[in-house]
């Protein structure tokens, strides 16, 4: 198992792509160090990507394009800016908010941070927010993406522990809001001290007309999100639902959407498809091997060993992801060392929705925290503004976001208690 990780180590420390280090190490270690036949990778790799599951991944995925192209993010930021109003610091909140509305179609926080930031990014420097806090909040609010639904991260890891899409989407749903408030609670304490400039002021009438603009768009999570949460459509119908209501609204409600956009838009959602699944597909079958080396008696029982705490074994659980997040993408992990989970956590009975949650809410901090980091890279390319200027305005952003991963890690209901409530209609 040394010469698996390692040689994956050495190929992401070359610059290999994460798909192909975890696969080309994988390979290695079956032809080099084990008794079976490199069919067995090509069958590992074929059956990762085979799960019925992961066919909402590319609906969402194609959703949250159309939602872009047709400009509903454009409107629902409208909105946003004219809801907030004269506050200090006003903008941070809109930042916020538009990356929780784009967040409902997306579920990625690549998307949500391209869209909202290429948008207000520029908006707030215009206004004289500085360029590096503009950049950091955008990156910092995009990892609500992932976590309200619909999110991809869930649906990854549905995928690999057998627990269910749905009740994973409503399980994320207050740790989401609870991201979104403990992220503008750090703007108005900057806004205060930095002296932020003021939201503009807008009229009534403002108000009514950007939300009847927006209110299309505004629908568009509630048929997603109704429908899974009351049982009438599974979570790939309705990513199939947003797609198809998507298009109607782009081409004949706002008739922003033409028929030459739809090669564009269905190539990059190929490619972003493509990639994402190769990535699961290679960490499957690595997934596969290490759990072939490795016993689940015997990896329990050395957790046990350390602690019989399950309070503590969630701190070390986070601090594993935490780490692992700072050298490797979030899908990854997730394929890679769940199945090595579920039998501690079976152990400790924790529930297995809840540490989903708490598993992708660890990983988003990892899409902010280099190397890896990639939303540190995306807003760099999207804002203009240098890596090691977002980070140096990142720090309180970090700490609001440890805090609520330790607040949903160990306050159970605060995931559970809608499962708890509504779980039972879920498809």
């Amino acid at each position: 198992m040394i010469v698996l990780v390692v040689s994956m180590l050495v190929l992401l420390v070359l610059g290999v792509p994460i798909g192909y280090a975890i696969g080309i190490s994988a390979l290695i270690y079956v032809a080099l160090i084990s008794d079976m036949s490199v069919l067995v990778v090509v069958q590992q790799i074929s059956s990762g990507a085979d799960t019925m599951v992961l066919l909402a991944l590319p609906f969402f995925l194609l959703a949250g394009e159309i939602m872009n192209a047709a400009g509903i993010t454009r409107r629902l930021t409208r909105l946003a800016l004219a809801f907030i109003g004269p506050l200090p610091g006003g903008l941070s909140y809109v930042v916020v908010i538009a990356n929780m509305l784009v967040a409902m179609v997306s579920g990625a926080a690549i998307a949500s941070a391209a869209a909202v930031g290429s948008t207000m990014v520029p908006m707030m420097e215009k206004k004289g927010y500085p360029k590096g806090f503009a950049a950091a909040l955008n990156a910092s609010s995009a990892t609500i993406g992932p976590v309200i639904p619909p999110s991809i991260g869930f649906i990854i890891y549905a995928s690999v522990s057998g627990t269910s899409v749905g009740k994973l989407f409503l399980a994320g749903t207050l740790p989401g809001i609870l991201i979104a408030l403990v992220i503008m609670a750090v703007c108005t304490v900057v806004a205060r001290r930095s002296r932020h400039p003021k939201g503009e002021r807008h009229s009534v009438r403002e108000l009514a007309e950007s939300f009847w603009v927006a209110l299309p768009g505004l629908l568009m999570p509630v048929i997603i999100l109704g429908g899974i949460f009351g049982g009438l459509v599974t979570p790939t119908e309705a990513g199939v639902l947003a797609v198809a209501y998507g298009l109607v609204v782009g081409f004949f409600v706002y008739r922003s959407l033409r028929l030459t956009d739809l090669p564009r838009i269905l190539l990059v959602t190929a490619r972003r498809s493509t990639s994402i699944l190769f990535i699961i597909a290679c960490a499957s079958c690595f997934g596969f091997l290490i759990s072939r080396e490795v016993e689940a008696e015997a990896f329990v029982g050395f957790f046990q060993a350390v602690t019989s705490q399950r309070w503590l074994m969630m701190l070390l659980l986070v601090g594993l992801i935490l780490l692992l997040g700072t050298v490797m993408e979030g899908g990854s992990i997730m394929i890679i060392f769940t199945p090595l989970l579920l039998p501690i956590l079976a152990s400790y009975e924790i529930d297995p929705v809840h540490f989903g949650v708490v598993f992708q809410l660890a990983i988003m901090i990892g899409l902010l925290t280099p190397p890896v980091g990639i939303l540190l890279f995306v807003m760099a390319g999207v804002s203009q503004v240098s890596v090691k200027n977002i980070l140096a305005n990142l720090w309180p952003f970090y700490a609001a976001l440890t805090v609520v991963v330790l607040i949903v890690a160990f306050v159970p209901d605060l995931s559970l208690w809608l499962v708890d409530l509504w779980g039972g209609q879920i498809k």
